[in-house]
């Protein structure tokens, strides 16, 4: 867990603690208690809303996927498609889930956690985040914190990819920007968040970040999500489709930071 998360609840015990949001245009934003997030990770689920995960199958490249059957190569190479060392492969540091909501959307979501940006190989597919977005990724060098992920909504065979550096979000959480993306044009980007709502307004914490606020690409917050205690997530945003899309991120965001411990 980080560390910032692990001070604050230390400090203020079994108090709600809920994060200070940015956006000018977030006093309306819905509020979701996670369930699930805490306990046993056999068979673990997340719930809040109206979605829920499957069960979490962790270290999922040991067992194959359900989107072979579009694959051109095998399942590994399907998913990391030039984009992480094969050295990185053969950890355990990955996990998989389907995320369902009322209305019957379904996703696939792929991550691989705590790699380091040297394993993160560019390849020649210009639709990669990482090609994309390079010059913001190769900026951290030789760091041991990444985090990547992809999104598959529905039955669409391009991901929403995301790749964040844990340990910049951190370290410098004021400059830190990390990015979800589907192409160049179609992304949203992730700052962390580093203030807590109190009565007489929001309270810096001491260090580090608490969790993250999404921003789209016209700067508007459309969601968030805490990392203290159970979790929560934030909702502002009445387009169903992208808040099925957002609760697939919140949902990784909160799952990945336990396999980092």
């Amino acid at each position: 867990m980080l560390m910032a998360v692990i001070t604050l609840v230390t400090i203020y015990g079994c108090t709600p603690l809920k994060p200070a949001l940015s956006g000018s245009d977030t006093a309306n934003a819905e509020e979701f208690p996670v369930k699930g997030r805490q306990g046993i990770l056999i068979n673990q689920k997340l719930e809040f809303g109206n979605f829920q995960t499957s069960r979490v199958k962790r270290s999922w490249t040991k067992g194959g996927n359900s989107r072979t059957a579009i694959s051109l190569g095998s399942t590994v190479d399907f998913f990391y498609g030039d984009i992480i060392s094969k050295e990185h492969m053969n950890r355990d540091q990955t996990f998989y889930f389907q995320l369902k909501d009322s209305d019957d959307r379904i996703s696939d979501v792929y991550a691989s956690s705590a790699f380091k940006s040297e394993d993160l190989r560019i390849g020649n597919n210009p639709n990669s985040i990482v090609n994309i977005f390079e010059d913001a990724i190769s900026r951290h060098d030789n760091l041991e914190s990444m985090f990547y992920l992809q999104v598959y909504v529905n039955n669409e065979t391009k991901p929403w990819q995301l790749v964040l550096d844990n340990q910049a979000s951190q370290a410098s959480p004021e400059e830190y920007l990390g990015v979800f993306a589907l192409d160049a044009e179609k992304f949203y980007t992730l700052k962390p968040i580093t203030k807590m709502a109190g009565k007489n307004g929001p309270r810096s914490i001491m260090f580090g970040s608490i969790g993250y606020e999404i921003f789209d690409a016209d700067k508007k917050s459309v969601a968030a999500v805490s990392l203290m205690d159970r979790g929560m997530v934030f909702l502002n945003t009445a387009d169903a489709d992208e808040r099925f899309l957002l609760s697939n991120l919140c949902s990784a965001l909160l799952l990945q930071q336990q396999i980092d411990n």
